[in-house]
């Protein structure tokens, strides 16, 4: 699992978060890395770099908690090196997941964070 299920309940603010949240946002991410990592290889580089991942652009700049288990990325990643920021993006990604979740889940009138609002 590339993510920690107590610090995804430190980003989620204000709304619960389901017992199989983290495991689908886990799930997602490792499938996002594989995105990143067959980027990297159709533009024929050996690293992936932050710019691989999908929606890091439009992730917050800074996070206030790490949720993502770095040393778990690259075992994800088989065929290609991981920068340096790698970790650090993929963060910045997973945070954004979270806050998108907590609105869709406020916006249906729920307050508990469930796999389908990612």
């Amino acid at each position: 699992m590339i993510v920690v299920k107590s610090k995804v309940k430190d980003v989620a603010k204000g709304c619960n978060v389901a017992s199989d949240f983290a495991e689908a946002l886990s799930a997602e991410l490792e499938g996002y890395l594989k995105d990143a990592e067959q980027r990297t290889t159709n533009n024929k580089r050996s690293t992936v770099m932050a710019k691989d991942l999908p929606f890091f652009y439009l992730a917050p700049k800074k996070a206030k908690e790490t949720i993502v288990v770095k040393s778990k990325i690259k075992e994800a990643i088989k065929n290609c090196n991981c920068s340096s920021e790698l970790g650090e993006a993929l963060n910045l990604v997973a945070t954004h997941l979270v806050n998108k979740a907590c609105e869709r889940c406020r916006a249906n009138k729920r307050s508990t964070i469930q796999p389908r609002d990612l």
